[in-house]
């Protein structure tokens, strides 16, 4: 029996050796595509009503932005109550829909690559319990009306 056990673990120790670490195919460039680069809430608590902010990168080798979608989870409403700024603090006119939980954030002129846009959702009220809320994140580019997915703002509380 013991030589079993020793058998069968030297055999799945070599077999474990021997395999490659890796099997994950790498990362794409993403230096020419739009990202989140980060999330803020306030307050940082679970209240009623609160304000969910982020920051989408346009890296300069991205083509212009037109459209901005956004998917509100479930457990959230959104009221059509935003702020909109590149990284200079300017507002960014666009014309906001807000259609039960997809928001539609067309621009009135184009969003140029190498820009930050900080996107401020107010008065986003809580109706469901979570500690991390998700919203899915896409954009329409100049010259194609697909909706590429660019992320997910992730929203988290710690109390």
């Amino acid at each position: 029996m013991l030589k079993k056990f020793i058998f069968t673990t030297a055999v799945s120790l070599t077999l474990t050796a021997s395999l490659s670490a890796t099997y994950a195919s790498q990362i794409p460039d993403t230096k020419s595509f739009p990202r989140i680069l980060s999330t803020v809430q306030f307050p940082q608590t679970k209240w009623g009503i609160m304000r969910h902010s982020f920051k989408l990168q346009i890296p300069q080798n991205s083509n212009a932005i037109t459209q901005i979608n956004i998917e509100v989870p479930p457990g959230l409403s959104v009221k059509n109550d935003f702020s909109i700024y590149d990284q200079s603090g300017r507002k960014i006119q666009a014309n906001i829909t807000v259609n039960g939980s997809k928001i539609a954030i067309a621009f009135a002129q184009v969003v140029a690559p190498a820009n930050i846009l900080n996107i401020d959702m107010n008065k986003v009220k809580r109706r469901g319990t979570s500690n991390a809320w998700l919203y899915r994140v896409s954009a329409k580019f100049v010259g194609s009306d697909a909706e590429i997915p660019v992320g997910v703002a992730q929203f988290r509380i710690y109390l």
